[in-house]
């Protein structure tokens, strides 16, 4: 699946119109959830899909077209389908919530296969009806379904797709990939991508943002101006961030067949308040994420390793030398190797990759198990971990 965004150029007549219908999905939506709970407390059963469809009709919402109705029903159900089945797996869960004006910013369509036409997106006209779009891209693949998102910046189109990966040249090369907060991505080539720091970077200028607006009185046009711009920020750091992660992900996946990372646990490394605000500004596992599916796409091998011990463990001789994290260069007394620490770890991560694609054999992604790791006489607090 791959989404298209486009922005949208709405009209004022036509922004009303799908704030309008937005306010009313949401109430519509609360409404059914407080519908299911009550539902069960008095039953102790799960009311069905079909069955609370049948009563949320033409009638029940006269202001909400019929296929955002659908949309917005089977969103709420979809998130009580995830919430019981992580529950069964074993994770944690959180129960469906209720949505306030900020966390619901998005109007679902389906079976909206020719919605662009010369410019323009079909939305029901409830919803605006044709409403100018910029389409900077064509479309690719089979058409499954169209969503209005509302940012800070404006209203956006979003249309995914189910498309058909496009393998690339099979290569027979491989890296090895540390990711840290000094540098972004370091790799076995010893090459290195520089970390932006984006939100460190816009850190003053989005604080003096919410000093004004702390300053503002609520309910006043200067503080829905105030939040706006602070709003505005953070996405624009948002965006940097995206911008910075795909075309990393991209060059890897261009220039390499295997890409070895480290299988990073980042909802345990921000646990540590010193570090945690740096960690979520390089994003690890939104590199990640982009970098596996990406390689899905593309036919390459992305193999998650063990990250104990990289930074310890010297590449050439395999020797444990222990070191803090102060000290950014690996010196090797027993072979003499020198090399930067975040080289160094990445070259341990490509053996370790290379290790696991000799046991596996190739595929798009694989983990490395807990008993392939092995042991070291070190600590393994003294090992700084993506760092």
């Amino acid at each position: 699946m791959r989404t298209f965004e486009y922005r949208l150029r709405p009209s004022k007549a036509q922004e009303q119109a799908l704030m309008t219908t937005l306010i009313a999905s949401r109430t519509m939506y609360n409404a059914c959830l407080e519908e299911l709970i009550t539902h069960y407390k008095e039953t102790g059963t799960y009311m069905h899909l079909y069955e609370q469809d049948k009563r949320h009709g033409k009638a029940a919402h006269p202001d909400l077209p019929a296929v955002v109705v659908d949309t917005t029903l089977k969103r709420l159900h979809r998130s009580f389908t995830n919430f019981f089945q992580g529950r069964k797996n074993g994770h944690k869960a959180g129960f469906p919530r209720f949505k306030g004006a900020n966390t619901w910013n998005t109007i679902q369509f389906r079976d909206a296969a020719n919605c662009l036409d010369n410019g323009r997106f079909k939305a029901p006209q409830q919803c605006g009806g044709r409403i100018r779009v910029i389409i900077h891209r064509p479309l690719e693949g089979k058409f499954k379904f169209a969503r209005i998102v509302l940012r800070p910046s404006g209203w956006y189109l979003q249309c995914v797709c189910e498309t058909t990966p496009l393998p690339l040249p099979q290569k027979e090369n491989a890296v090895g990939l540390d990711m840290g907060i000094r540098s972004l991505v370091a790799d076995s080539d010893g090459q290195i991508i520089d970390n932006p720091r984006h939100a460190k970077k816009t850190a003053k200028r989005l604080a003096k943002a919410q000093k004004r607006l702390a300053k503002c009185k609520k309910g006043s046009r200067r503080r829905t101006k105030a939040k706006q711009k602070v709003a505005r920020i953070h996405e624009h750091i948002a965006n940097q961030r995206k911008d910075t992660l795909h075309k990393a992900s991209r060059y890897y996946v261009d220039d390499y067949q295997t890409i070895a990372i480290e299988d990073l646990h980042v909802s345990n490394l921000v646990r540590n308040h010193r570090l945690a605000f740096a960690i979520a500004d390089a994003s690890w596992g939104m590199f990640r994420r982009y970098l596996e599916a990406k390689a899905e796409s593309a036919a390459r091998q992305v193999i998650a390793v063990r990250p104990h011990y990289t930074s310890q463990k010297c590449s050439a001789c395999g020797e444990y030398v222990e070191k803090s994290l102060s000290v950014r260069t690996h010196v090797c007394p027993c072979c003499g190797y020198l090399a930067d620490r975040d080289e160094n770890a990445a070259r341990n991560i490509l053996q370790r990759g290379l290790q696991v694609l000799a046991r596996t054999g190739p595929s798009s992604r694989e983990r490395e198990g807990p008993e392939q790791s092995g042991e070291s006489p070190l600590p393994l607090k003294r090992e700084a971990t993506g760092l």
